[in-house]
């Protein structure tokens, strides 16, 4: 960088070397000053030296001209010092100085070889037109002319400049007005060029990554709020019938928790490739965070078609996929919602759609639903339901209740099984079918569950010691340690551990089959006893008995109610012998009739669990219960 004192005196020079060419581009003049060859150099770098190469000129009828230095062809175009002051105060890239009157304009050589030129080829009667994009060709003019009339200070305008090969880049073009007539007429421009296409690209990456999710590519949710609010407009305008469409992928964590988070990546990474496939161009993929998506399908003739997206979305998720050499399975639920010509917002529509997503979620597996307005009071009282569960919780307004459990072979009661309650202040008894699916769904039944363990213990320690207490786990406890819950409860009360049985269903074994059965494997080598809960309503009953010896196997009270029927009987049958082979004793839910307990016997079940014993007794009523049995074993 040149020192002020070596800048102000090489401007003093200029002015004292009077007119210089812009054809030529070197000085001309009868100097006596002699020039040191850093000065000649720095002229050189401005002014093109050397052979007479200056630049190029683009004449008034708005063509490019190569232009080489003589003395016979100097132009009358005054250059005073602004080019030279704009090359001292250094790194500029380009400098252009335009006669505003005859439109010519003059562009350094340095900036035409960043522009693939060499002024000696310059093919004669080049456009001007090629060298400014055309899409920013209007925008840069009116910068120009808004500068020129004094609406603004300066000249500045971002733009793309087109190279010889046809490629572009983008630059900030700065100047201002150095000279104007009588009038006040803008005359003369002078300026610079700086390639910014570094900034750009860094900035439109960055606003590429705030509207798409970095691991999938897909759009983000702000980026889906803008296509909804678009699919909003278009049916507003009666356009377009369009459907938001969310999923939720079925066992995605048991990928992730057994081969690794770089293997669940990889799978993310599958399905945004499959659903993109499977909704076609024209619509949009968006992954909201975790394995959930999003789908935005416009152009639809009606909910017909949306329906059939859905299952073939469906389908489409679930054929096997390849990681890492092991071939693994997902599912994936979905709730849709029409997108509606009347006022609705992004946020409505993706409310609706969850909605629907939650009914399908709690059908089953690879299961579809579509919103209707009775989805969202159900939805609502839920809503309402969980809000009065987080007082009921902190008031103590649940309570347990005991159900026998007989011994066939002996008539001797063996266990009770623990059953939650909830008395409303104002509803009064609420069924656990009701409440026990939103403390699930909130994540309460963790709080509700522990206190449930804590309770059962501290009341079975007043019970004989050979009576044991069984307590219902939910899959959701085993995403929070389950084990602590269960040891807190053990030691809280003083129970020895194998007076504990836990029940748990095959849903919790499907969420995450891993995780569970290593918990279960921990919990028994404490000596708590495991039970399997409604046996025969899941998937995959057989393989979760060979990979864990359960204690027992409680045939669901479904079965038992058909138990005079042959395919029923033919069932429980199976699952008696399943059990003895396995070394697993068999207890039949639901005995309510004097006949159903007959045959339960007939078919060698060990244990039954019923009304025709009991109700669900409160605590203070089981000791009660316990003696009056003994007392007719004795009679």
């Amino acid at each position: 960088m040149l020192s002020l004192k070596t800048a102000a005196w090489l401007r003093t020079l200029v002015r004292r070397m009077g007119p210089v060419a812009t054809d030529a581009g070197s000085a001309t003049g009868d100097s006596r000053t002699d020039m040191s060859g850093r000065t000649q150099s720095v002229l050189r770098a401005f002014f093109g030296g050397g052979g007479g190469r200056a630049g190029l000129r683009i004449d008034p009828g708005g063509w490019l001209k190569s232009v080489r230095t003589s003395r016979a062809r100097e132009s009358t175009m005054p250059l005073s010092e602004e080019r030279l002051t704009l090359t001292l105060d250094g790194g500029v890239e380009g400098i252009w100085d335009c006669n505003l009157a005859d439109r010519s304009i003059w562009i350094s050589e340095r900036w035409l070889a960043r522009l693939g030129y060499a002024v000696d080829a310059i093919e004669a009667r080049q456009p001007l037109d090629h060298i400014v994009h055309a899409e920013d060709r209007e925008r840069l003019t009116l910068a120009m002319v808004a500068h020129a009339r004094g609406l603004a200070p300066t000249y500045e305008c971002e733009h793309r400049v087109v190279c010889r090969d046809g490629t572009s880049f983008w630059v900030l073009t700065r100047g201002r007005v150095v000279e104007r007539n009588g009038a006040g007429k803008a005359l003369r421009a002078v300026g610079t060029q700086i390639d910014i296409s570094h900034r750009r690209e860094a900035e439109a990456r960055v606003e590429y990554l705030a509207l798409h999710d970095d691991l999938t590519g897909l759009p983000n949710r702000r980026l889906l709020r803008q296509r909804l609010d678009r699919a909003v407009m278009r049916a507003r305008n009666g356009r377009f019938t369009a459907a938001v469409l969310a999923c939720d992928l079925d066992g995605f964590k048991a990928v992730n928790d057994t081969l690794g988070h770089s293997a669940g990546d990889r799978l993310l990474r599958i399905v945004a490739d499959r659903l993109s496939g499977a909704v076609g161009s024209g619509n949009t993929v968006a992954r909201l965070g975790g394995d959930e998506f999003a789908l935005v399908l416009e152009g639809l003739e009606g909910p017909h078609q949306a329906d059939a997206v859905a299952k073939h979305v469906i389908a489409v998720l679930c054929a096997p996929i390849e990681i890492d050499g092991m071939v693994v399975e997902i599912g994936v639920g979905i709730g849709a919602v029409m997108v509606p010509n009347e006022g609705i917002t992004a946020d409505d529509l993706l409310r609706r759609a969850d909605i629907a997503l939650y009914e399908a979620k709690t059908t089953g597996r690879d299961t579809y639903r579509r919103f209707e307005p009775a989805l969202a009071a159900r939805h609502s009282a839920r809503y309402l339901l969980a809000f009065d569960m987080k007082d009921a919780i902190r008031r103590g307004d649940f309570y347990l209740v005991y159900q026998p459990v007989i011994d066939l072979a002996a008539e001797t009661v063996t266990s009770f099984e623990a059953l939650m309650r909830w008395r409303h202040p104002e509803r009064g008894l609420i069924s656990p079918m009701e409440f026990i699916p939103v403390a699930e769904e909130t994540g309460l039944i963790v709080a509700l569950g522990a206190w449930a363990l804590a309770e059962a213990c501290r009341e079975a320690m007043a019970w004989p010691g050979e009576i044991r207490v069984a307590v219902n786990v939910s899959t959701v406890q085993f995403q929070h340690d389950l084990e602590r819950s269960v040891s807190n409860a053990l030691d809280g009360a003083g129970l020895s551990a194998d007076r504990l049985n836990l029940e748990v269903t095959e849903s919790a074994l499907m969420r995450d089959p891993e995780g569970v059965v290593a918990t279960l494997h921990r919990l028994r080598a404490r000596g708590v006893r495991i039970a399997l809960d409604d046996f025969g309503t899941g998937y995959s009953s057989l393989s979760y008995l060979r990979r864990f010896p359960f204690d027992k196997i409680k045939i669901d009270r479904a079965f038992i109610k058909d138990i005079a029927e042959p395919d029923a009987a033919a069932i429980v049958r199976a699952v008696v012998g399943l059990g003895e082979r396995l070394g697993m004793s068999i207890v039949a839910e639901g005995g309510e009739t004097a006949e159903q307990l007959d045959l339960v016997r007939s078919e060698g079940c060990d244990e039954v669990q019923g009304f025709l014993f009991s109700r669900p007794l409160p605590a203070n009523e089981v000791q009660a219960f316990l003696r009056s049995r003994r007392m007719s074993a004795a009679a």
